[in-house]
């Protein structure tokens, strides 16, 4: 008899319906250990970009495994850096949710457009990505930084704190609230973050049982396109508090296609390339080829800043 599982995951309603998924595809009773001690959810008042540390929705669910108190660990796979603990495996990527992001009005607007949003509207977000892409075409709306869980974001929309808020279509549509949604921003114009959508299944390096029942879990198509956005975040030396972002396709031919892009924060400047080759080399392709256009330079004048 297999023993029982027990996976580490934050304790948000949206990390909770993501376990509860693995949990589903798994096929197997498990046991779920909510870590509540994220340092990004116990500051919700700073911007994600200006944390001082990267992974802070993932590092204390990834010491449960370090420590042994648990043996797998489900992340928002966008949300979990690029290198981790030699001792840890990612072990599965599963298939993706819808991957754009979404616009949500307060319930006094009608708009179908980001194009339609008049001068001055006050719009939330904690995406440095999100808020670049933004400014170099809209200069005019006012981003206002938003912090605290999904539910707490639609909150503070309905209260009127936001005249409109922007959020990953995944997490709407897994806690069931695409009745919330606006419009959908087109996700081959505004970019998503690398690895957006996906599940990041993660386990101890040498815990080859749990590898062997995880591999129910993964999906070759996320798994070769987030191989090949987390390489070029890697390689651009970038993280969630850059503006980074990329849109992937898996060819029939089994090549990935990625287009890629960095952005001053300002929105002042944009470098944009694209790549179609095999899912591990593609993504050190497209950074080469970022890199020649000036992105090191941008890169590095956005550490500066911070």
């Amino acid at each position: 008899m297999q023993r029982q599982l027990r996976i580490a995951t934050r304790s948000s309603a949206l990390a909770m319906a993501q376990t509860n998924y693995v949990i589903s595809e798994l096929k197997q009773e498990c046991e779920i250990i909510k870590v509540s001690n994220e340092v990004g959810d116990v500051n919700l008042q700073d911007p994600l970009y200006q944390m001082p540390t990267v992974g802070v929705f993932t590092k204390q669910v990834e010491q449960y495994l370090l420590e042994q108190k648990a043996d797998v660990a489900v992340h928002s796979l966008k949300d979990l850096p690029t290198i981790i603990d030699a001792q840890l495996h990612l072990a599965a990527y599963t298939k993706f949710e819808q991957r754009g992001d979404v616009v949500l009005l307060n319930k006094k607007y009608n708009y179908k457009s980001l194009s339609e949003l008049p001068d001055g509207l006050k719009v939330g977000t904690s995406s440095l990505r999100r808020i670049a892409t933004i400014r170099s075409r809209y200069p005019k709306l006012n981003l206002i930084n938003i912090r605290g869980n999904l539910n707490t974001r639609i909150q503070k929309l309905d209260e009127g704190q936001y005249d409109a808020i922007i959020l990953a279509k995944a997490g709407i549509l897994r806690l069931g609230l695409a009745e919330k949604i606006s419009f959908d921003l087109d996700e081959k114009e505004f970019l998503y973050a690398p690895a957006q959508a996906a599940l990041g299944i993660q386990c101890r390096k040498d815990d080859l049982e749990t590898i062997g029942r995880l591999q129910i879990l993964n999906d070759t198509d996320a798994q070769k396109r987030c191989v090949a956005e987390r390489m070029f975040l890697n390689l651009l030396e970038g993280g969630c508090r850059l503006p980074i972002a990329v849109y992937s396709e898996c060819r029939e031919d089994g090549q990935v296609y990625i287009k890629g892009r960095v952005l001053a924060v300002d929105g002042s400047k944009v470098i944009e390339d694209e790549a179609l080759d095999h899912f591990e080399i593609v993504g050190q392709i497209l950074c080469e080829k970022i890199k020649v256009l000036g992105g090191v330079e941008l890169i590095e004048s956005l550490k500066q800043q911070k």
